[in-house]
């Protein structure tokens, strides 16, 4: 073989290698390998062709502006990195959604809803842990109670135990899948599902509800860009307790 074809061998082994490592680099990156910082996962519920609920405003708009905000303030503090369930605008199945936070390491994961109700009185702030029968119930609840220290302040009654319900999805006699939902551990339904986004990440999580869309009091608490501005700050503070770390802001 002439020193010339050699060289040209040689070549594009090193372009291959380099083309491997650089893609090796990008995967570890996205997977968080190698990467200290604490991974926060955000969902903003719904999204794309599904709005979720309407009232006031959009549950997506809602959840869109609070993740936005949050992420953002995340972004700014070297403690943490962010994995978005989803973008902005992009429709995607719950299961895409729990899998990408637990493949890329989520270390904890806060999903952002709005509750509705065709009663216009009903008002309030509520989160979802994992069933206390799952692994991360204790630490679920321990976040919540720290979120609830931030948004009690704030005006908005806490619906449930300080803010905390349970959901739960059993079938009926008809095998009909049926949504229960609790101000306190059932105990005759030990055994079921609850929301994918909390059972299944493989961290501690909570469903937040961030006040009823079509209620006007909640929604000027919670619902204008400023309001959701200041959730994401209420949530930031208390990941920031949970963690112990300094917040930036």
């Amino acid at each position: 073989m002439s020193m010339a074809k050699r060289r040209i061998r040689w070549g594009r082994i090193l372009v291959l290698l380099l083309i491997l490592a650089g893609g090796t680099y990008a995967a570890c990156r996205w997977l968080g390998i190698g990467d200290n910082r604490i991974a926060i996962a955000l969902d903003a519920g719904h999204g794309g062709n599904d709005p979720g609920a309407t009232g006031i405003i959009a549950e997506t708009a809602l959840s869109e502006e609070t993740v936005r905000c949050l992420s953002e303030l995340f972004e700014a503090d070297e403690n943490y990195r962010v994995i978005l369930c989803r973008d902005y605008g992009e429709s995607k199945d719950l299961n895409e959604r729990w899998q990408k936070a637990k493949y890329r390491g989520a270390d904890l994961l806060l999903c952002i809803h709005g509750n509705s109700s065709e009663d216009p009185t009903a008002s309030g702030f509520e989160m979802y842990p994992p069933l206390p029968d799952g692994e991360f119930h204790d630490q679920s609840l321990r976040l919540a109670s720290l979120i609830a220290d931030e948004i009690s302040p704030l005006g908005i009654p806490l619906r449930g135990n300080n803010g905390v319900r349970y959901a739960y999805y059993q079938n009926d006699e008809t095998g009909t899948e049926q949504k229960i939902l609790a101000d306190a551990p059932v105990e005759e339904l030990s055994g079921c599902h609850t929301f994918a986004m909390v059972e299944y990440p493989g961290c501690p999580a909570l469903l937040v509800e961030q006040g009823f869309v079509t209620s006007e009091s909640d929604m000027a608490l919670l619902g204008t860009p400023e309001g959701c501005q200041t959730a994401a700050e209420a949530y930031y503070h208390a990941i920031c307790s949970y963690f112990g770390t300094e917040p930036a802001v």
